[in-house]
């Protein structure tokens, strides 16, 4: 990364699910050489009292959060004027589509899928760090009354995967019938 790209930073603050408070506080300082302050949260609705009161850099929010879910606690920091530049980076252990096309639809910055092994967490949750501090000027809804919102909702993504099963079934059909001799 070129010196023009890296945006200084003296601190991160970051709002988490406490349950990986641990894995993931090392990775803002293997990111950015800074100092990280955490606060966690064990549920949705105390993710957003939090945000609102402590104004985070990144929020991380898991998709089954008790309570109030990820994707809730992100439409409602999304609706939220003093939060909604906030970057959010939800973390599941899903890789349906359905879940990641929702995050982006509500607004989120990023998709974690959680792996297995906390080094891989750490590179990952690294390199969503790195990205924030390359587009630090391009922040979600800065001067906005609306937050960027994905085009491709759930039923277009089903619309989607519909068309491209009819197409290799056709495909499949035309081949069959040129083999056969039909045509």
């Amino acid at each position: 990364m070129s010196e023009l790209q890296r945006v200084p930073k003296a601190e991160w603050r970051v709002l988490l699910d406490d349950d990986y408070a641990l894995i993931i506080e090392g990775a803002p300082r293997a990111a950015a050489d800074v100092p990280v302050e955490i606060r966690g949260a064990r549920t949705g609705e105390e993710a957003l009292t939090l945000a609102r009161d402590y104004v985070p850099d990144l929020v991380l929010l898991d998709l089954k959060m008790p309570g109030m879910g990820g994707h809730q606690a992100l439409k409602e920091i999304k609706k939220d004027d003093a939060l909604r530049s906030v970057a959010a980076t939800i973390l599941s252990s899903s890789d349906r589509d359905e879940d990641v096309t929702k995050s982006y639809g509500l607004g989120g910055n990023h998709f974690i899928t959680k792996p297995s092994n906390p080094l891989e967490f750490k590179a990952k949750l690294g390199g969503v760090l790195r990205n924030l501090m390359e587009l630090k000027g391009i922040r979600r809804g800065s001067g906005s009354s609306m937050t960027a919102v994905s085009a491709a909702g759930p039923d277009s993504i089903a619309v989607l995967t519909v068309l491209r099963w009819v197409a290799v079934v056709l495909v499949t059909l035309y081949i069959f019938a040129k083999v056969s001799g039909a045509f």
